[in-house]
C-alpha cells in the first residue's frame, strides 16, 4: 500500500478573483457595485455573488466584504434568489450559463496575437487607449445630456 505522500494530488487551479468575475458580469449585464438596492443593479450584483461562490468558491463572508460590506446573510440570499430564478426563468438559467461559460474560457479578456487585448464587451482588438478614448467619449455625452435636464 502506497503512503499518502506518494499520493497523486490534485493540480491546483487557479481561483478566479472576485474582480475578474465582478468584470465578467458587469460587462454582460452592468453594473454591480453601487450603494442601495436599486434594480437593476441588485439583480446584477446577486448573479456576481453567486458566481463567486458557486464557480469561484469564495466564501459569503470575503463576497460580502467585496460588495461594500454586505452581511454574509444578504450574500445567502442573492445566491438563493439566483438559484431559485435559474429554475423557474430560463433567460436568468442562460445567462448563467453563459456567464460560467465565459469565466471558464478565461473571463474578460484574452490576449490576441499583436499583443492587444480582445475585450467580450464589446471592443475586440482594439488597445486599451482607444477603449479609454470611447469611455470617455460616452461619459462626456452622457454628463451633456444629464447637464441639459432640468433637476
Amino acid at each position: 500500500m502506497a503512503s499518502p505522500s506518494f499520493a497523486p494530488k490534485p493540480v491546483p487551479q487557479k481561483r478566479l478573483s472576485l474582480t475578474e468575475i465582478d468584470g465578467v458580469v458587469s460587462a454582460r449585464l452592468g453594473t454591480t457595485r453601487t450603494l442601495g438596492n436599486a434594480q437593476p443593479a441588485c439583480f446584477n450584483r446577486q448573479v456576481a455573488m453567486y458566481l463567486a461562490a458557486r464557480i469561484g468558491g469564495w466564501s459569503t463572508t470575503e463576497i460580502g466584504r467585496f460588495y461594500n460590506g454586505r452581511d454574509h446573510s444578504t450574500v445567502c440570499h442573492g445566491i438563493q434568489r439566483i438559484e431559485s430564478l435559474r429554475d423557474s426563468n430560463p433567460e436568468v438559467d442562460a445567462v448563467v450559463i453563459q456567464l460560467k461559460q465565459q469565466l471558464a474560457n478565461g473571463g474578460a479578456h484574452r490576449e490576441v496575437e499583436n499583443g492587444c487585448r480582445e475585450s467580450d464587451a464589446g471592443f475586440p482588438g482594439m488597445m486599451i487607449e482607444e477603449v479609454a478614448d470611447r469611455i470617455a467619449q460616452r461619459i462626456w455625452a452622457y454628463l451633456e445630456e444629464r447637464l441639459k435636464q432640468p433637476y
